[in-house]
């Protein structure tokens, strides 16, 4: 009982509102050494009790330890403006010292525009840059930004640095809070120092709306598609022709979306030109996007070098007909595929492609349509490979990235279902469908013969049918076992046969038993560009046929001339109208920047999305 008597007094006075406190801030010992007296207590227990009692009023401690550092507060893009960045964060506290100043530091990139891009993992394909941290949280590196600098000290906890207009500036920033020394309570308490720095917060200015995202659109055509080659860039044409043949290949960079590149490349007869188009694609790195669009047909000569550079920027579907058609002869069989020819007999499929130089096989986007055609489709909408997306501007790695992509893909190329019969792209009737043999091996047959049912295809059949050949030009006549002819009663104005409906008029008919002349008409050597429909229409192209396509037959896509219109004749690709947007990049004014380009006319205007120059 009297242990706990002692203590109390001990504590009441060392530490109570009755204690006077000696010189030093500590208990008086004069109190304990009256304490000793009354309770005839040692002077050695005396002495452990008042230092324990001090001690535990003034600890010893490194005041510099005990900070609770500041934080910045959570920044999004939302809040970014064009001339200046605000950031704020929360107070420090420390127990033993009040807060005399704040310290925030600011660093910007290091080096050239593109240099972050150069030290990005293109595994992620375009995820955000952050995607990079998930797996090494100190990317790029210190010593890939400038040396920190004190940009503000204060008691405040807000700053605004003021950067120049349409510079897309990013920045980071750290935070930390420093002790006044003369707040110290009591003497316990040594080195009150400063607070580690707050984690880094990345921040940045932005550009202009219309330039922040863009829009943008590749539009590829077959042979069977005779429409526009399409590449469009916010909402500006860069490239819209259909007077081509091959793959037309347009760079940008990605700084700033500026057009490096643009040529067109005959693939498809000539492999000189596929080899000159993988060595000039070898010459991008990731700073640029890659962009192919094809027009008319591209696959006859395109080597595996070519399809090996393809893949490399991405690509995945390219390289089915490089062995069939450009590497070396195939023959065709009808009971086996092991030459893989069976269900790739055609070409002039739509293509369109986007990817970065680097970013492995399979990684661009990619549209791959089927290369049907049907007889005389005026309004059928034919096939074409078409890519839609948004690019956005990364302010850190300071260049554009893809972001919601849609490539239409058939889908035979995207999960190897070929169209069912009685479809439009396979109009066989089932009943000519042959049954499965569960007996062959599934890869020697033939997983889907290509639709073609154009004039184009099928005219020499359609010159025979008809009856127009020499020596078969006889007349609309029936002959009975009697051996008696009966003429077509019909009147002579409507003795067409299809081809005639198609090429200039009726024929000229001639008795079947005799030879001599039943109705006036026209021989085929008569009609107009009979070598052009018979032969040399195989050959023929926007590139070979002159202006008004004058050296392969002067009626092409000319009124009341099916057989040679535009889009349905044995020419589709050869078209005479010029649409309006065409006609406005024809007569663009300025001067190329593009030294590169096939002809200037294509685009003789400079074009980029962001001025570098302000």
């Amino acid at each position: 009982h009297s242990s706990y008597i002692y203590i109390h007094d001990v504590l009441t006075a060392s530490r109570g509102p009755s204690a006077m406190p000696s010189a030093s801030g500590g208990p008086d010992l004069r109190a304990c050494a009256s304490l000793a007296r009354r309770h005839s207590f040692s002077g050695l227990w005396l002495l452990l009790a008042c230092l324990t009692a001090r001690g535990e009023y003034f600890p010893d401690v490194n005041a510099e330890q005990t900070w609770q550092r500041p934080l910045m507060m959570p920044w999004d893009p939302v809040r970014a403006l064009k001339q200046s960045i605000t950031v704020t964060w929360t107070p420090a506290w420390n127990p033993w010292c009040s807060v005399d100043r704040y310290e925030l530091q600011v660093r910007r990139p290091y080096g050239i525009p593109l240099r972050f891009a150069d030290l990005e993992s293109l595994r992620y394909r375009e995820a955000d840059i952050d995607m990079g941290h998930m797996e090494d949280p100190n990317w790029p590196g210190d010593h890939e930004w400038t040396n920190w600098t004190t940009n503000y000290t204060g008691v405040g906890r807000a700053y605004t640095l003021q950067v120049e207009d349409e510079t897309a500036h990013a920045a980071q920033f750290r935070v930390r809070a420093c002790g006044e020394p003369s707040s110290l309570a009591g003497p316990g308490p040594t080195d009150v120092g400063c607070s580690q720095w707050s984690p880094i917060q990345t921040a940045h200015t932005v550009l202009h709306a219309f330039i922040d995202k863009i829009n943008w659109m590749v539009r590829g055509t077959g042979m069977n598609a005779p429409t526009y080659t399409h590449i469009e860039v916010n909402r500006q044409i860069i490239y819209r022709r259909r007077d081509e043949t091959g793959l037309v290949l347009a760079c940008f960079l990605r700084l700033d979306m500026s057009l490096q590149w643009l040529r067109t490349y005959d693939t498809h007869r000539n492999r000189s030109e596929a080899l000159l188009m993988a060595q000039h694609l070898r010459t991008f790195n990731a700073s640029y996007f890659v962009v192919v669009a094809s027009t008319i047909a591209w696959e006859w000569q395109a080597p595996r070098t070519l399809v090996q550079t393809m893949e490399f920027c991405g690509a995945y579907h390219f390289g089915q007909w490089a062995h069939i058609f450009a590497e070396q002869v195939h023959y065709r069989s009808n009971t086996s595929d092991l030459q893989q020819t069976a269900s790739q007999q055609e070409f002039g499929h739509p293509y369109a492609f986007v990817g970065i130089p680097g970013i492995g096989s399979g990684m661009g986007w990619e549209s791959l349509m089927y290369n049907t055609g049907h007889y005389l489709a005026r309004t059928v909408k034919t096939q074409e490979a078409v890519i839609r997306g948004i690019a956005y501007y990364d302010y850190v790695a300071r260049l554009y990235r893809m972001d919601d992509v849609r490539a239409t893909k058939a889908l035979f190329f995207l999960k190897s279902q070929p169209p069912l019969p009685e479809t439009f792209h396979n109009p066989t009737p089932t009943r000519k469908v042959p049954e499965t043999d569960l007996f062959s091996i599934a890869s020697m047959q033939p997983a889907y013969i290509p639709y073609v049912g154009t004039l184009r295809h099928h005219i020499t059949s359609v010159l025979e049918a008809n009856g127009t050949v020499k020596p078969y030009n006889f007349a609309f006549v029936l002959k009975t076992d009697a051996k008696v002819f009966k003429v077509d009663p019909r009147p002579k104005s409507w003795w067409l046969t299809e081809l005639e409906m198609l090429w200039g008029g009726p024929s000229m008919r001639y008795w079947d038993h005799n030879g001599s002349k039943l109705y006036q008409g026209l021989n085929i050597n008569d009609r107009s560009c009979p070598d052009f429909i018979k032969y040399t229409h195989l050959m023929a192209s926007p590139e070979s046929c002159g202006v008004n396509f004058t050296d392969c037959c002067d009626r092409v896509d000319v009124p009341d001339f099916t057989i040679t219109e535009c889009r349905i004749g044995v020419s589709p690709t050869l078209c005479r109208e010029l649409d309006e947007n065409e006609s406005q990049m024809v007569n663009c004014s300025g001067v190329s920047h593009i030294d590169n380009a096939t002809h200037y006319d294509k685009w003789p205007c400079p074009f980029w999305v962001i001025d570098w120059q302000a």
